[in-house]
């Protein structure tokens, strides 16, 4: 077998596979919404798709090492003037400066490179909210009992209406991850089965994923927020808003990050 060649068709496949998994960890939703989805693309789930990503990276990296190794003696004529060796020549200054200029971009988060960021996170939140929004951070690993008792949920309610959908609890100690894997459901099914249509969600103490797309109006029908004690607690602080405006929005006009908005908000409604 002829090292060189397989080497560079390793570099090769692994790279095409490394590009796909990119693409695909760029646009998915948040982990807290995968899991409570049982999010899957290909067959494979967002913990696969991270793993995947992992090795076949740690691949690629040892056989561009191996492929530099057997093309050293090339590359050393690319850092070379007039047959002397020198490293820094033209074309190695504008790799480097290239190279600096994406690393220090992306670090610090400026144009075009914010662009570029600002399009998957936007995309990943649009994905959240089509997919379903858990009502607080991981909720699927709560068991059944405690689920039902931070949302204020009547347990035997709760089971009463699994039942009549033909979901099986073997016990309330069991998690939604659980009982939905054993009845070929997802944990955003199983909420939408057990939780009670009249009874609005309580506010989650972290940032809830997805929000920064959603108006007032649509927050207050979600959770149980009196709309006007917001408005009123947002004039303390000179911030001018509708019940329309959009919660992204209201953040950026007053120079605000959505979680410093959101803690106003949980602190209007104490």
């Amino acid at each position: 077998m002829k090292y060189q060649r397989f080497v560079s068709l390793t570099a090769m496949l692994s790279f095409i596979v490394l590009a796909v998994s990119s693409g695909v960890l760029y646009f998915i939703p948040d982990r807290k919404v995968t899991s409570w989805t049982n999010w899957s693309f290909l067959g494979l789930d967002k913990q696969q798709w991270d793993n995947l990503h992992i090795n076949i990276g740690i691949l690629f990296i040892v056989m561009i090492i191996w492929h530099i190794y057997f093309n050293w003696k090339p590359i050393k004529n690319y850092l070379k003037k007039k047959k002397e060796l020198k490293i820094f020549t033209k074309e190695f200054n504008v790799a480097l400066f290239v190279t600096a200029l994406f690393t220090v971009g992306t670090i610090t988060m400026t144009l075009p490179f914010s662009f570029f960021i600002n399009i998957g996170n936007g995309v990943k939140a649009l994905n959240s909210l089509d997919d379903g929004n858990p009502p607080f951070g991981y909720a699927e690993y709560a068991t059944l009992e405690d689920f039902c008792k931070i949302l204020s949920i009547d347990i035997d309610k709760a089971i009463m209406r699994l039942k009549q959908k033909g979901v099986t609890v073997q016990s309330t100690k069991e998690t939604l991850k659980i009982i939905s894997a054993k009845n070929d459901t997802t944990p955003k099914d199983i909420f939408a089965i057990i939780k009670d249509k009249t009874t609005k969600a309580e506010l989650p103490t972290e940032l809830p994923i997805g929000i920064a797309h959603k108006s007032l109006i649509e927050l207050a029908n979600e959770y149980n927020i009196d709309l006007n004690k917001f408005m009123q607690h947002l004039k303390q602080y000179n911030i001018k808003v509708t019940s329309n405006s959009n919660f992204k929005k209201i953040a950026k006009q007053n120079k605000l990050h959505p979680a410093e908005l959101y803690n106003i908000l949980l602190a209007s409604q104490k």
